[in-house]
């Protein structure tokens, strides 16, 4: 179990403090882990996944942990990406964790996430109001913290948080989506996506406030959302047409789909646009509903920074075929995020608090 506590990454209780700096000598520099004792006996053990170096204290409890911990890590290789990956940057990962540990990096982060929704929060509201969509014309947050959370998700797949995605038909029948790949940013994976998180907590809790200013009826959530982390690796990478509600395992009651695309090398030979069609749970349905007042269908490339948002329960959509001509760099990267309603099923419950996230991160 993880749990932040100032800039500790906490980890093994150490039963005995004084057999620390004996035990630290047997340690070797090549296993990976992200230790810090509870006890006061050691300080940090090491920084990040994958890093090679050497603990400055720690006890028997503590060696036996990391011997755990590397054989999780080995296991990882069962989720998609596993250990086939590239040589992780020292610079880079160090970077990653300062931020994910600093109070004041994250605040300014956060800030200008919500800074940048100044410029275009009033065209998305008019664009749900008017025709129940909208896309913006060009990045919706900085290109360099872009960069940054692509990163985040490529180590991610590195170290193999991502499974196979489905999709379901009639809300009964599913099916492995062709190429198409999965994941979740969760509390669990505060340290390898810090940004993502933090991106996904200012994103949500900023526009469900202005949401539900323009469209009180909505009733936004602002305790419960839903995401998505979807990595497409070409050969016809599509998704069909479909409604983003209807199955029951979904987060329930969706109102607004939030789509944050970051691909930094798309270029038209890639494919993978989204194409809106209209308003029905078929294609011919979407067909014969309004497209005049609707601006429908429209296809929308999938740029680094593009923000696409719709009715979840109304616009139906489609992903078109996509390819990879250069490695993971072509990899499509779509990140969902489904605000919801203030109604809660029975089955949900407020989890308990995060442990893997700094309080001030929440």
């Amino acid at each position: 179990q993880y749990t932040m506590l100032g800039k500790s990454l906490m980890v093994a209780l150490c039963p005995r403090p004084s057999e620390g700096r004996a035990w630290a000598e047997t340690l070797r520099p090549d296993i990976p882990t992200v230790k810090v004792c509870r006890s006061e006996c050691g300080d940090a053990v090491l920084h990040h996944y994958g890093t090679r170096q050497k603990a400055v204290s720690t006890c028997a409890a503590c060696v036996a942990c990391i011997a755990v911990r590397r054989q999780r890590v080995r296991m990882r290789s069962k989720g998609f990406g596993g250990e086939a990956t590239t040589a992780k940057s020292p610079t880079r990962g160090s970077a990653k964790e300062d931020f994910a540990t600093s109070e004041s990096q994250v605040a300014k982060f956060k800030q200008e996430i919500v800074s940048s929704m100044d410029d275009w929060s009033d065209e998305l509201i008019a664009g749900l109001r008017d025709h129940g969509w909208w896309a913006s014309s060009g990045p919706s947050l900085p290109l360099s913290f872009c960069r940054a959370m692509r990163a985040e998700v490529e180590d991610l797949w590195h170290q193999g948080h991502f499974i196979k995605s489905q999709s379901v038909l009639g809300g009964t029948v599913y099916y492995d989506k062709k190429n198409v790949y999965a994941t979740e940013v969760t509390r669990e994976r505060y340290l390898v996506c810090p940004r993502m998180w933090h991106y996904t907590v200012a994103l949500t809790q900023e526009l469900v406030r202005r949401v539900n200013l323009a469209f009180p009826e909505m009733g936004l959530s602002d305790k419960f959302i839903g995401n998505k982390l979807n990595m497409s690796v070409g050969n016809g990478a599509s998704f069909d047409a479909h409604l983003d509600v209807g199955v029951a395992e979904k987060p329930y009651n969706r109102k607004l789909s939030l789509l944050v695309y970051l691909n930094d090398s798309w270029r038209p030979p890639l494919g993978g646009e989204i194409t809106l069609l209209g308003e029905g749970e078929t294609e011919a349905e979407a067909a014969n509903a309004n497209p005049e007042r609707l601006k429908l269908p429209v296809t929308v490339t999938p740029i680094s920074g593009r923000l696409v948002a719709f009715w979840s329960d109304r616009i139906l959509h489609k992903v078109q075929a996509s390819e990879v001509l250069d490695g993971i760099d072509d990899y499509r990267v779509s990140y969902v995020i489904w605000l919801l309603g203030q109604e809660t099923p029975s089955s949900a419950k407020m989890e308990d608090k995060p442990e893997s996230a700094p309080s001030w991160a929440l």
